[in-house]
């Protein structure tokens, strides 16, 4: 065998061993492309939501704490805040905790009516004061016939009761009467008493 043949043999196998080193490298030595299923798809897309969505969360309650540096009200605080606006409701609505009871008695000696009783007030904090009283006259048919208010410049305390007592004259022909109260002002200490009494 001369040296050409054995050139061309080596050629050959030497041509064999890359061809069966390529197929070997790339049945075996290439990297695997991963496949994602859609499950995983969806599952790698919750966790970033949810490491997201937990992420702003953190970013609130730290800006939320920063905001809100007050320290709570202790239970002392509690209760005087409640106090004071149940104090200023019962101030906004003076009739809603007034009241009254009163005896007529004509005075003929004097040739007037008069009207004697109580006011009561129910409120659990608020004191009222100058309290305008109305007294109607009725006819007989219960028409009116004039009324007249008269001012009771007294204090009337939580849960307490002021007496007054009021004298007038009334129209002829009148043979009913009506007794009520219309105003009153809410006593408030840190402010001025400013206040246009009724004339009798």
């Amino acid at each position: 065998m001369n040296n050409k043949n054995i050139l061309t043999i080596a050629l050959i196998s030497i041509a064999i061993l890359l061809a069966i080193s390529g197929i070997f490298y790339y049945s075996f030595g290439t990297p695997k492309v991963d496949e994602v299923t859609k499950q995983q798809a969806e599952a790698d897309s919750l966790r970033n939501v949810l490491r997201e969505t937990q992420q702003k969360l953190n970013e609130e309650q730290k800006l939320h704490q920063k905001s809100n540096l007050t320290p709570p009200l202790t239970l002392e605080q509690q209760q005087s805040k409640l106090e004071k606006e149940l104090l200023m409701k019962e101030r906004s609505k003076p009739l809603d905790h007034l009241s009254l009871s009163y005896d007529h008695t004509y005075r003929w000696f004097a040739g007037k009516e008069e009207y004697s009783g109580h006011i009561f007030n129910k409120a659990k904090y608020a004191t009222f004061m100058n309290f305008d009283i109305r007294v109607t006259f009725l006819s007989k048919t219960k028409t009116s016939l004039g009324s007249k208010v008269f001012t009771v410049y007294e204090y009337c305390y939580p849960n307490d009761e002021v007496s007054f007592k009021i004298q007038t004259t009334a129209p002829s022909g009148y043979q009913y009467h009506e007794v009520e109260i219309i105003r009153a002002v809410p006593h408030q200490p840190e402010l001025s008493d400013e206040y246009e009494p009724n004339e009798q």
